[in-house]
Parts: structure tokens; sequence; C-alpha cells
């Protein structure tokens, strides 16, 4: 690999940052080393890197020989920071690199068989995931069930305004020179003033790494779908909806400039980039870092924001495999053995015609109890509720009572007692009223 001279122009920092690393992940010699009687295989120590990188740098003319032996141990301090190597034990964020006789080895690119590496699957979500594969849009687009967490309405309208320019037809105040600057700079406040990026912080080192897969545009791909998938939600809407506007601006020929001095598309990954990615201890290259996964996602965010068709007709044919029931039917092969397990237990015939005949009665004999022996129901009340029981169940009503008297032993009759009659009205049956005669004083 033959040392490329990176110019000037936009992003140059971005450039030399690539073209060092390449050079190093392809050039840095590895071999075996011993430590605390264990062999490492294809590692190095870190003086030995600082001699290399070092070499490296004083004869590029990228950078020249002022570069100094100071100055290489804090690069390679970057690149332990965002994983170009790693211990080599796979310890992270415990350790600081000096120069001295510490083994260290490249960092594994990501694969798509596990994430392990990267990523602590305590975090992962299995709910964001399902969400995110199942309660999308016609145009993919993930659907909240909690309204609270949708972007702002505002937000919404000044996106629409933009993604539609010149065309905004739900626009109900008038525009004047500059509104359209305006409307790109109430999008960019809010994205700016969100408390964590759009993809997390406790993911940023899983994202980083699939920065290293760039060259292998499809596997990239794929490793940011898997990765995208993790998201909560709402922050996958957000990104979606963002990444749609960010893209229609950049190819609307009719768009004015947004800003003086820049192309559109500089002005999209220079306004979003520390809103989309972005580590909780930030550091130099954070932006750098941001600015190519941005960059990345612009291109290719249709196929990178949309669910694996691949992964999904995995995950529903598992589902559907768990799901179904191993029968074994009488005269068949017993010693045969099944890869799945059978997740019902087999039953005699006469088990399942009883099963079938009382499985049912049972807890509707026990509801039966429960209404008989509530003392909070009234005489009323019960009956009542007793008759619509027998309607609806009438083989288990007939059960529990057999005969009318069992039915009425249950409300017994209450003999009512005669009123007594009045003496006085008995001896003088038909004396008629008479008038007194009231005093006055």
């Amino acid at each position: 690999m033959e040392h490329r001279i990176v110019g000037p122009g936009p992003y140059r920092a971005t450039r030399l940052w690539n073209e060092t690393v390449e050079l190093f992940r392809a050039r840095m010699p590895l071999r075996k080393h011993r430590c605390r009687f264990k062999s490492y295989e294809h590692c190095f120590t870190a003086a030995e890197a600082v001699d290399w990188l070092h070499e490296l740098l004083r004869c590029s003319q990228n950078f020249g020989p002022e570069v100094t032996r100071k100055q290489t141990v804090q690069l390679l301090k970057k690149f332990l920071k965002n994983h170009v190597i790693e211990d080599i034990k796979g310890k992270w964020g415990q350790e600081d690199f000096e120069d001295n006789g510490h083994l260290y080895s490249l960092q594994k690119i990501l694969g798509l068989d596990s994430l392990e590496e990267v990523l602590d699957i305590k975090l992962v979500n299995c709910k964001f995931i399902i969400h995110n594969v199942y309660s999308v849009s016609k145009q993919g687009v993930v659907i909240l069930d909690d309204k609270s967490k949708e972007l702002p309405h505002w937000v919404l309208s000044a996106m629409k305004c933009l993604v539609n320019w010149p065309n905004c037809s739900d626009l109900k105040q008038p525009m004047y020179l500059g509104f359209e600057k305006d409307v790109f700079k109430t999008i960019a406040d809010y994205y700016g003033h969100l408390k964590e990026p759009l993809l997390t912080f406790h993911l940023f080192d899983a994202f980083v790494s699939v920065l290293g897969l760039l060259q292998k545009e499809k596997m990239a791909i794929e490793a940011f779908q898997i990765c995208c998938l993790l998201l909560p939600p709402e922050n996958r809407r957000k990104l979606q909806l963002l990444m749609r506007m960010m893209a229609r601006i950049c190819l609307n020929k009719e768009m004015p400039p947004l800003c003086d001095g820049f192309g559109t598309r500089t002005l999209m990954v220079q306004t979003f980039s520390r809103c989309i990615l972005c580590s909780k201890d930030e550091v130099d290259l954070d932006e750098l870092l941001a600015a190519r996964l941005v960059t990345f996602l612009m291109d290719n965010y249709e196929e990178i924001l949309k669910v694996p068709l691949a992964l999904q007709t995995s995950i529903e044919e598992r589902v559907a495999h768990l799901r179904r029931v191993q029968i074994k039917y009488p005269g068949a092969d017993m010693d045969i053995t099944l890869s799945t397990p059978s997740f019902c237990r087999q039953i005699s015939p006469e088990e399942f015609e009883y099963q079938r005949a009382y499985g049912s009665q049972e807890p509707l004999a026990a509801l039966l109890e429960e209404v008989i022996t509530d003392a909070k129901l009234s005489s009323k009340e019960k009956k009542k509720k007793l008759k619509q029981f027998q309607k609806s169940y009438p083989e288990v009503y007939q059960e529990r009572f057999p005969t009318p008297e069992s039915e009425a032993l249950l409300f017994p009759e209450k003999s009512k007692p005669k009123p007594q009659l009045l003496m006085w009205a008995l001896k003088n049956p038909f004396q008629p009223f008479q008038r007194t005669r009231s005093f006055r004083m």
C-alpha cells in the first residue's frame, strides 16, 4: 500500500485519519509474544507500535519529520479510545496507552454473528427490536404507541416544509426572503438540544466498530441495519425522518443555499453529526467519526433504515418453529431422535375425553360456589345471578342442584307473623265517627 497525499479540502482531518488507520492495520508487524508464562499470537507491544507509527508519520508527506514521539503516543491513545487497537486481554476503558511493553492487538472488524465484543448484551431490549421490525408504516417508518415521545408538531411541519420545498402546500404563513434558513435553524436547534444522541451513548462502541467496514459497503450496510434495530423506537423514528429530510434537501436543486460559504451536503453533515453520534466522554475524534458515519448514512439511509428481509424471515421462521407442536402417532418409530423439543405432554384417549368433558366444568362449578357463598349479595341479587348461571350452564347447575328441594334449601321461606288486632277496634267495629267540640280559652 503506497502513501497517498491528502490535499486540502473539506474533511481533510477525516481523510488523514482514515489513511493513517488503513496503513496501520495493513502494515503494522504482528508476531508472537509471551507475557506471564502465556503466549499471545498476532500482537505487538506498545513500544513497537510507537516505533513503527512514528517512523511512518515522519516519512509521510502528509505529516513530515517534525512529528515527535510524544505526538505519536497521543495518536495511539486515540487509536485505543476508538478501538483501532485493543488490549490483548480485551479490556476497554480501564487502561491508558503508554510507551512500554504492554501487549496490544488490532481490533477485530465487527462481524454479523454476534455483537458481544462491542456491546453489553444486557443493554439490548428485545421489545425495541420487535417494535422496530413490526410497528412500521408502509414507508417503513416506525409508528410510536406513546404519542408523547413523538416529534413536536412544529418540528414535523418545518421538516415537511423543507422536504417539499418550494411546494409547501400546508404552509399557512407567508414566506419572506431567507424564510427557508429560519426553518432549517428551527429544526437544527431542536435536534441540537436533545439530551442524548439518536444512536444513544451505550451503542456508541457498536456503531464506531462498524465504521471499520466502510470499505466493504454491503457488509457495512448490513451491520448498520442490525445496530439501528437496537435503538429505542422513538430514536429510530427521529433518525429516519431526519435522514430522509437531509437526503431530500441535498437532492433538491431548487433549494436556495441554507448557509453562506457551505455547500448543502457539508452543512447537513456538520449540523447534525453530533446529535446523531457522540460518546458520553467527548474526545476530539468524535466529530470526525460522526462525520464519517453521517456521510455514509446519507448515501445509504434507505437501505440502512429498513428492516433486513433476511433477518425478518429468519425471526418469523424461528418463532413458527417454536410454536409447532410435535405429535407422536401410535406405531411410529419411538427411537427416532427429534431435533426440536416437544412442548406438549402426550395423554391417552381416555384422559383426553375426560378433560374435554369435565376440564372446563371444574372452574365453572367453583364459580357457582362463589356466588352461593357470597355473603355480600342480597337474596334478590343472588337469585338473579343463579338464574343467569342456570341459563348459561344448565349441566353444571343441574349437578349442583339435582332437585327443586336442594335449590329451595338455599333460600328458606320465612313464616310471616299475623298482625295483632287492636282490642278497641273489636269492641266497637261499626261505631261512627263523632266530632268533638273544642274548648277555647
